[in-house]
This record gives C-alpha cells, sequence and structure tokens, in this order.
C-alpha cells in the first residue's frame, strides 16, 4: 500500500529541539560529507548563552554598584579632608587669638586695677549725681505722660473732625432732592444711594446745602433764590444750628 505524503505544514509542532536533527555539510578528509546536526546541542549552546548574558548583566550592575560606591565613599572623604584642614586652620587661628586675649586680658586688669581706685575717689559725687539723675527722670517721665496723653487726644479729636468733615461733605455733593412721588429723599451714607424719607416735600421747597471750607474748616451755607434764610437759625449761645421745616 503506498504511503500517503503529507505537506510540511500538516506535520504536527515540535514543543523541543531535543532529539531532532537536521543535515549539515562538513568537509572530511578533504572530501565535502553529508552530516547530521543536532539541533538539540544548538538548544543547549542557546540556553547556555542566555545564562552568561544574564550574569553578564548581574556582573556588570554590581560592578556599576560598587564604582558608584567607591565614588561616593571618595567624595565623602574629600569632604572629611576639608574639614579637618579648615578644623586645623580655625584651631591655629582660635589659638593666635587666646594668646592675644591673655595680653590684652593682662593689660586690661592693669587698667582696671586703676579704674576701681579712681571709681572710689568718685563714688561720694557719683550718689549725689545718681540721686539728681532719679529726680530728672521722674520728672521726664511725668512730662513724657503728659505730652502722649495730649497726643492721643489730639489724634482722636482730629480723626473725629475727619470724619465728620467727610460726613458733611458726603451730605453737601448729595442734598435732599424731592422725588417723583413728592417726597423727599436723601443720600443714604451707608448704602451710597438716594432712599425715600417718607416726608411729603412741602411746595417743593429744597433745603439749603452745607459745605466744609477746608482752608479755615467753617461751615458754609448755600441755598437757592426761593429758600428763605429764615429756614436755617443759629443759636449764638449754645452754637447750634437748627433747621425749620
Amino acid at each position: 500500500m503506498p504511503k500517503k505524503k503529507k505537506k510540511i505544514s500538516e506535520l504536527a509542532l515540535a514543543d523541543s529541539l531535543t532529539g531532532l536533527y537536521t543535515i549539515g555539510c562538513k568537509i572530511i578528509d578533504g572530501i565535502q560529507t553529508s552530516v547530521k546536526v543536532s539541533l538539540g546541542t544548538i538548544q543547549t549552546a542557546y540556553e547556555n548563552m542566555l545564562t552568561e548574558i544574564s550574569n553578564a548583566r548581574a556582573a556588570t550592575k554590581a560592578a556599576n554598584t560598587a564604582a558608584s560606591n567607591a565614588n561616593t565613599a571618595k567624595l565623602n572623604a574629600e569632604a572629611a579632608t576639608s574639614k579637618a584642614n579648615t578644623a586645623t586652620a580655625n584651631a591655629i587661628t582660635a589659638t593666635n587669638e587666646a594668646k592675644a586675649a591673655t595680653t590684652n586680658a593682662t593689660a586690661a586688669a592693669t587698667k582696671a586695677n586703676t579704674a576701681a581706685t579712681n571709681a572710689d575717689n568718685a563714688r561720694v559725687g557719683l550718689e549725689t549725681l545718681k540721686a539728681n539723675t532719679e529726680k530728672a527722670t521722674q520728672a521726664a517721665n511725668t512730662a513724657a505722660s503728659l505730652a502722649n496723653d495730649k497726643a492721643v487726644y489730639a489724634n482722636t479729636q482730629g480723626n473725629f473732625a475727619k470724619t465728620q468733615g467727610d460726613r458733611a461733605q458726603e451730605l453737601a455733593d448729595h442734598p435732599w432732592k424731592v422725588g417723583d412721588n413728592g417726597n423727599w429723599w436723601k443720600w443714604d451714607l451707608d448704602g451710597d444711594r438716594y432712599v425715600d424719607t417718607g416726608i411729603l416735600a412741602k411746595g417743593g421747597v429744597l433745603y439749603p446745602t452745607f459745605t466744609i471750607n477746608p482752608a479755615d474748616m467753617t461751615l458754609v451755607m448755600s441755598y437757592e433764590d426761593e429758600v428763605s434764610p429764615n429756614l436755617v437759625k443759629l443759636n449764638q449761645e449754645t452754637g447750634e444750628l437748627y433747621l425749620n421745616v
């Protein structure tokens, strides 16, 4: 019975090169001879090559780590050497300064002894000066406290005057006016707008306006021709200003 031929594509797929062979060519005694080549040997060589590559990479990584550590150790050693040199220089400087300080201390001690003698001689005069100084200091403190109180009061009054002046100027810039509903409308300082007072305007007569003269801080009243000057009355005794409505 003839054998049934199969295509290579129809054959089962090998899962290992072990036990498989291929044809090769080798020169034997000067003659080119066909030989079989074990694919398993090639597989083993390939796996060994992968192992060597992995080992080489690990060795390279270890070498790089060792080199980095060595470089770090070198930098630390250099830094330590620099610090040691600085410390040595500082020690030499400190020694020289200590010697100079000793010399100065000796000279100072001599001067101190002389000063102590002079101070003892001046003690009586200093006691008198101390008493006089304490009296003068007490008087100066009292005067300073009084001056500070006056300054605080003056500053408070100045701020109050400015606030009142600003409010008066604001009202002068926005006098009362007759609204469309026939009522007086006044300027709301807090709301920055005109609001209805609910007061019926009497014949549409406008109230006088007031301004403050910044030169002498006097209050100036202005009114139109149809406004009677008797609308405003000043009490000469109390200084109070009345508006007759």
